[in-house]
């Protein structure tokens, strides 16, 4: 039976779609004997990166300052083949997605950048089961900051309590918890489902 909610929010990456930047600091880690932790901290959390995800970058800036900071050179067709060549999906979730679809609104929310995500649009069919894109490079925003989750609400008809929101990490679930937004902590798909059960989502 469905409930309160009208709109259902999706954090992409490790929600959805699985990631381990590890992968790609590897590949370069092995290409040129660099240390893996400096590839994996620049590629993972880094100025440049999180410069990247807000839009304030653009793919071959990015690549150009990636290079320069780890010294190498690499053309720029293989490094964005390493770049993007982390994700796989996650089946279980992809599943409740599909499930959902025809009762609910589907938002996905993600801090992401041009080339990850363009990667993902087409390598990953479940993103067309998605009504609106809510993406930091596009929107010059960021989870936890306020403009993104107000985007979300705007997206959604300005009526917080018709939206459930849903991400891994605990800091993000908190500032949508702040403005009103309820929100459920992604664990694995299997808690996912009973938590929406729980909801009367599903």
């Amino acid at each position: 039976m469905k409930n309160k909610y009208n709109t259902i929010v999706f954090d992409l990456g490790n929600t959805v779609i699985r990631f381990d930047h590890n992968i790609a600091a590897k590949k370069i880690s092995n290409l040129f004997r660099l240390e893996h932790k400096k590839i994996y901290d620049l590629f993972f959390d880094s100025e440049i990166t999180r410069a990247f995800e807000k839009g304030e970058l653009s793919p071959s800036q990015f690549y150009d300052k990636a290079s320069e900071q780890l010294g190498i050179k690499l053309p720029y067709e293989d490094f964005v083949k390493i770049w993007n060549d982390i994700f796989w999906a996650d089946e279980g979730t992809c599943s409740i997605v599909k499930e959902l679809k025809d009762n609910y609104k589907l938002f996905l929310l993600s801090n992401v950048n041009r080339l990850h995500f363009e990667h993902i649009e087409k390598k990953f069919d479940i993103i067309k089961e998605f009504d609106e894109l809510i993406l930091s490079f596009v929107i010059g925003s960021m989870k936890p900051e306020r403009p993104i989750y107000d985007d979300v609400i705007r997206r959604a008809g300005g009526d917080k309590s018709g939206i459930l929101y849903i991400d891994d990490r605990e800091d993000l679930i908190s500032a949508a918890k702040n403005i009103g937004i309820d929100s459920i902590r992604f664990k694995n798909s299997a808690d996912l489902r009973e938590m929406l059960r729980f909801k009367k989502v599903i």
